[in-house]
């Protein structure tokens, strides 16, 4: 783990003011093993608010779960993310792609450090796989976003392109890490 800290901290340096994250990337197997509980879910609300002492600006999304695939079976969660815009002020970070009302995704996520109720992504982004019907009609899923960085453990540093599978594909290996 030491090694990939100084590895992370090495890209960061060499990545300067860019605006970017740099992330170390993590399999699905990976995802499910730091996640506590795996829904999919549909989004129905989105908000933003201030942190208490009103430094950090945080977005809420409420969604609802049609399937669980891991943790304790939820009809509703919300997710924390930071960012968002609150007040005339946006505050961004780079590779945190907010949700949209409406838009369905597998989450891989965990409780809040802040103990707040709320849940976050596993991963930063990584554990966020939006749902999406392909031009054939396949039902695929895809944690890619923009703005992000990848580093490998030998430290080369390339963009997170995040993974896209079919959903069958996605909820067959949850399945069989739950399992393991």
């Amino acid at each position: 783990m030491r090694k990939v800290l100084t590895f992370v901290l090495l890209a960061l340096a060499m990545l300067g003011t860019t605006q970017a994250t740099t992330i170390v990337p993590l399999s699905v197997e990976d995802l499910t093993r730091g996640a506590s509980t795996i829904v999919r879910a549909r989004a129905t609300r989105a908000w933003s608010e201030w942190n208490p002492e009103r430094t950090v600006i945080y977005t809420y999304t409420r969604f609802n779960v049609s399937q669980n695939l891991k943790g304790l079976p939820s009809a509703a969660v919300v997710v924390k993310q930071a960012g968002g815009t609150k007040d005339g002020l946006k505050q961004r970070l780079f590779g945190v792609r907010h949700f949209q009302v409406g838009e369905e995704a597998v989450l891989f996520l965990r409780p809040s450090k802040a103990h707040d109720g709320t849940l976050v992504v596993v991963g930063l982004m990584q554990g966020n796989f939006r749902v999406l019907r392909s031009a054939t009609g396949q039902v695929v899923v895809t944690n890619g976003v923009p703005d992000v960085s990848a580093v490998t453990s030998t430290g080369q540093v390339s963009n997170f392109t995040g993974a896209t599978l079919t959903l069958q594909q996605l909820e067959s290996r949850v399945r069989k890490a739950v399992t393991k």
